[in-house]
């Protein structure tokens, strides 16, 4: 729920799930997010590979690392806004 709140709260959309990632849609290249979430130590998965090049799949982690990944997700995406 965490992640589904701070993903809304970034007008994100995603895929709803019972497993322990979730599969986002970016408005940018999913390379492009991944590289930014990597440069700040978050390592998540594109799902370019899969043919969808604007989703990124994450793994839930625990309340302090979910916060540390949409900070970091609101930062990347700021980034490639300018």
């Amino acid at each position: 729920e965490q992640i589904y709140a701070g993903l809304t709260g970034l007008g994100l959309t995603y895929t709803p799930t019972f497993a322990n990632f979730i599969l986002f849609a970016t408005p940018y290249p999913a390379v492009a997010v991944f590289q930014g979430l990597l440069r700040k130590g978050i390592i998540v998965r594109s799902a370019d590979i899969f043919g969808l090049p604007r989703q990124i799949r994450v793994t839930i982690g625990t309340e302090q690392e979910n916060q540390q990944f949409l900070a970091a997700l609101a930062a990347v995406l700021e980034e490639l806004k300018e």
